[in-house]
């Protein structure tokens, strides 16, 4: 095996003394000979010796193109069998102006850079001098491999920066802020507007990171950058110390108000809820700003702090005094008027800007504030009632929601009460007055002049809860103080107009008397079709109406004629009225129509009414009953006044008029006339055949006879 070894060492000494030999050659041949023979050396280039030879060859050759040649091929070796890399490099960048090899020496000498110094100063040097884009970015990303930087790196790094193209420059930057080592004043510069999107993107993630914030160049890129998102990510950065300063306050409300952007704005709103510290120096800068520009926004900004900031609650107290406009100082009013729940303090400062407040709208406000507050004593009483005399709804209504505050002791009954009158104002709130009506309507004992009130609005009142409210106060008047609380004119217009007849019944029966001519205008009223479901609700019916002024001797020809057309016209399936529409009639005997609509009643409904109810009603004398059967002309137009007689029997003219009946040729012949003339018969103590023969013609058993 040594041997073999031996052998083989002999023989690569061997060829290598023979390449060194061909390169002796080299320099003394001519052009054609040098590549023959360098290209004949080419395959033992791995040998330390024949490399050495061949570098120092390829210093002295003046060929340009040979020389990339030969350079080529070198490096095409990887150069791992050298063990100096120093004559390289020099030969390499003496090599640099060369266009031939620069690109060929540029990789090579690029790679070397990464671990020698020397290397890397001359890579620099060259690339400063360097004009081309591509040869540029070529010697960069070498430049830019190594992890740690060395200073005079990072120094060189910050000199190319802003004269690199833009791809380069995002990667000088990139291993800067990877480096940490720009200061703040260089990332300020990196912030500019006019710098590409993703240097200041990378940029802002870093300060994010490091929560570094160049407030200056942050502002300008704030007002100016294109980018909307750029533009929210300034917002947040500058929010992350605070908002400590009148300029980065009016920075920030800038973005909220001007910028076009949504995003940014909702950036700018949050960071006025976490971020803004007020300062007495910001609160009066912003209250200033406030007076001056008269902004709602701003306003509506800081109104969160208002809970917490008892400067700012004194400062904006004291802006509303200003002459500002009317909804700026609304808005004031409302925002801290929520805080006087907690800040009693805050209830006196109201009670006297409204004593001092000229604006109906700002008077309204802090009425509103003040009503949301109650105090443990009564010395707002007379004020909410001041309140409800003011010509404003706005006032009236705030002045509505104090009363309905009052708790309703035997002392504040009568403020309570004296608040009546607006509940006539119809354009106001209507839960407010409905509120208001009911809190009124449980006083115990309300005196006439609120009862009037009652009265008034329940004639032109369109709400249904209101108008019950009403009618129940009318009722409890009524049954505190009698028929003098009732309006007439009112319930006749409720039951002949509104078809209501909400607070009328019971009082009618009870009052009757007091005014029987309204009363029966009323009741009248009450049995039009139209008030039919009415009455129902009521629990009244048209026959107890009746009934009452059957026995207060009110009936007349109007309820007459309604009783006697009820009687003729009312469903079968209610007979059970006909007794009580009969019994009405009795109330009034003179009814001109009277006897002949009995009449047509017993020929048509005979069968469905008490006929003896009936002859009580009709009281017929025998010529007048006579005339009526003697116009009948059939069995069935006979059996109703059979029926009459029947149940009438102890009339004394009954045998009379039923020998009357019997005689007519039809009676005999019809089956059900002859058994209800057998009936009435049997009850008149009559026999029906001797009636029946008595009216017939005697005749002879022997037949007729003959002539002699």
């Amino acid at each position: 095996m040594s041997k073999i070894t031996d052998e083989i060492r002999e023989r690569r000494a061997a060829h290598s003394a023979q390449t060194q030999m061909m390169l002796d050659m080299v320099p003394l041949s001519d052009t054609d000979t040098k590549y023959s023979l360098l290209s004949a050396a080419t395959r033992y280039l791995h040998d330390p010796a024949i490399a050495e030879k061949w570098l120092s060859l390829i210093a002295t050759e003046t060929d340009t193109t040979l020389k990339a040649d030969m350079i080529r091929q070198l490096a095409g070796t990887g150069l791992r069998q050298l063990n100096n890399t120093t004559e390289l490099i020099n030969m390499m960048i003496a090599s640099l102006a060369q266009d031939e090899s620069r690109d060929l020496i540029l990789p090579i000498l690029g790679r070397l850079s990464v671990t020698d110094q020397t290397a890397k100063q001359h890579l620099i040097q060259f690339y400063k001098q360097q004009e081309n884009a591509g040869t540029s970015r070529l010697i960069l990303s070498w430049l830019l491999i190594p992890l740690d930087a060395s200073p005079e790196d990072i120094a060189f790094y910050k000199e190319i920066m802003h004269q690199a193209d833009e791809t380069d420059k995002l990667v000088i930057v990139n291993r800067l802020l990877l480096q940490d080592t720009l200061e703040l004043a260089t990332i300020a510069t990196l912030l500019k507007p006019e710098e590409p999107i993703a240097i200041k993107e990378m940029v802002l993630r870093c300060c994010f990171d490091r929560s570094l914030v160049p407030v200056e160049a942050l502002s300008t890129l704030l007002k100016t950058d294109t980018t909307p998102f750029i533009r929210t990510w300034c917002i947040q950065l500058l929010a992350v110390h605070g908002i400590d300063s009148t300029e980065l306050t009016n920075t920030i409300l800038h973005a909220y108000t001007q910028d076009p952007d949504q995003d940014v704005k909702q950036a700018a709103l949050r960071v006025f809820e976490y971020s803004l510290q007020l300062t007495p120096a910001i609160i009066e800068h912003l209250c200033a700003q406030l007076a001056a520009a008269q902004n709602l926004q701003l306003l509506y900004l800081l109104a969160p702090y208002t809970a917490k900031n008892e400067t700012l609650v004194h400062a904006l107290l004291e802006l509303s005094t200003q002459n500002i406009r009317a909804d700026l100082a609304v808005a004031i009013y409302n925002i801290l008027g929520k805080l006087i729940a907690q800040r009693p303090a805050l209830f006196e400062r109201f009670v006297q800007a409204y004593e001092q407040e000229q604006k109906d709208e700002c008077r309204t406000a802090i009425l509103q504030a003040i009503t949301s507050f109650t105090p443990n004593d009564d010395s707002l009483n007379s004020f909410y009632s001041k309140a409800l005399q003011a010509p404003s709804p706005a006032i009236k209504e705030a002045g509505i929601k104090g009363i309905l505050l009052i708790p309703l002791t035997k002392a504040n009954t009568e403020v309570v009460e004296a608040a009546a009158p607006v509940l006539l104002h119809t354009q106001l709130n209507r839960e407010l007055r409905r509120l208001l009506a009911r809190k009124i309507s449980t006083i115990p004992q309300l005196n006439p002049a609120t009862v009037q009130v009652f009265s008034q609005l329940a004639d032109h009142e369109q709400d249904p809860v209101i108008k019950e409210i009403c009618t129940r106060v009318q009722e409890t008047a009524i049954s505190q103080a009698g028929s003098s609380s009732i309006n007439w004119e009112q319930w006749l217009h409720k039951a002949d107009v509104a078809h209501s007849f909400a607070g009328i019944f019971p009082h009618i029966w009870m009052y009757y008397g007091e005014n029987p001519e309204m009363a029966n205008r009323i009741l009248w009223a009450a049995l039009t079709p139209g008030n039919s479901s009415s009455l129902y609700q009521e629990g009244v019916s048209d026959i107890e109406i009746l009934r009452f002024l059957a026995m207060n001797k009110g009936m007349d020809d109007n309820l007459s004629r309604y009783a006697l057309t009820q009687l003729l016209t009312t469903d079968l399936g209610n007979e059970s009225k006909f007794n009580h529409y009969l019994l009405a009639l009795k109330g009034n005997p003179g009814f001109p129509d009277l006897k002949d609509g009995l009449w047509q009643l017993l020929e048509k409904r005979g069968r469905y009414i008490n006929l003896i109810l009936l002859d009580e009603v009709l009281q017929p004398t025998a010529a007048e009953f006579s005339q009526q059967i003697e116009k009948q002309s059939t069995a069935a137009g006979m059996l109703p006044y059979i029926s009459y007689l029947d149940k009438n029997c102890s009339w004394e003219p009954v045998p009379e008029l039923l020998q009357a009946i019997m005689a007519k040729p039809f009676i005999p012949q019809d089956n059900d006339a002859m058994r209800a003339m057998k009936d009435a018969c049997r009850n008149a103590c009559l026999d029906a055949d001797t009636l029946l023969r008595s009216i017939r013609p005697a005749t002879s058993d022997d037949g007729p006879g003959f002539a002699d």
